[in-house]
């Protein structure tokens, strides 16, 4: 939109949508990318909705389109920022694509290598973002992504789109699968996973633990699975809810009376985790 000018913090432009001749009645928040007509009375509330409107795409174009123009907001990881996930259908990959490895509060406060995790900011504050899937790769490359876990600094935890039967693999991807420990939450996998040579899952939850726990089962029948149960009454519940599912598996709890194996990990440290599975890897 050339020929504008700037009026009190708004950019005054000609309307490329219409046969505008005089400018005024279309204008632009320079803060916020606000834009309104008052001639026609299309309107938007962010640079988002200004670029749609310009462009005549949708939502996932626009901030395509945004980034190509604006390199610098790929860092901002856009996507989230602008698709809430409630209102609006969430695109994993597009935010996964503009996420990248990068330290965080929450891995400090953990004692946790990222792994296969990553960091994006929205609104300006960082968070952990953890891929979710319904199978294993082989590889990075091969990840399909089926949705996502983010991770605040403080802690918090949201799933912005449905997760049953989804899990994190924690591990490398090319560990061998002879063994599979299956856990709760992505801190307490990365520990065993920094502390023992398996593969290593995630169920992000207690109510989907025996959903995974059944489809791991399922795609790798051969396969000796291992649950790091929590040391709580749902953690016991929900593993020995999974054992009733598939009853050849093995539950291993935490030992130093700590609630979880990231709990052992701060406290005591990966030879303490290591000497929890020996009997199950080794014996």
């Amino acid at each position: 939109m050339e020929n504008g000018k700037i009026e009190r913090g708004d950019y005054v432009a000609l309307n490329p949508k219409r046969n505008d001749e005089h400018r005024g009645s279309f204008r632009i928040n320079i803060a916020t990318g606000k834009f309104y007509d008052f001639a026609t009375g299309d309107r938007g509330g962010s640079i988002l909705d200004l670029a749609m409107f310009v462009y005549n795409c949708d939502l996932l174009t626009a901030a395509q389109k945004l980034q190509q123009l604006f390199p610098s907001l790929a860092s901002t990881s856009v996507a989230a920022d602008i698709i809430p996930a409630k209102k609006k259908k969430l695109d994993s990959n597009y935010i996964w694509s503009l996420s990248t490895v990068s330290q965080h509060k929450y891995l400090n406060k953990k004692k946790v290598t990222i792994g296969n995790a990553r960091v994006n900011l929205y609104s300006g504050n960082s968070r952990l973002v953890i891929p979710l899937t319904g199978s294993c790769p082989t590889s990075a490359e091969n990840l399909q992504i089926k949705g996502l876990q983010f991770i605040k600094e403080d802690g918090r935890k949201s799933f912005p789109l449905p997760f049953k039967g989804l899990f994190h693999i924690a591990s490398d991807y090319g560990v061998s699968k002879e063994i599979i420990v299956i856990c709760e939450g992505y801190a307490t996998a990365r520990s065993i996973a920094e502390s023992v040579d398996c593969y290593v899952i995630a169920a992000m939850s207690a109510c989907n633990l025996r959903c995974v726990v059944e489809k791991i089962a399922k795609q790798f029948p051969n396969s000796k699975i291992v649950i790091a149960a929590e040391n709580d009454e749902t953690g016991r519940k929900a593993a020995e809810d999974a054992k009733q599912a598939v009853k050849t598996i093995e539950i291993v709890y935490p030992t130093h009376e700590c609630n979880d194996f990231n709990d052992l990990y701060v406290a005591y440290g990966a030879n303490a985790v290591r000497a929890c599975f020996k009997e199950v890897i080794h014996g």
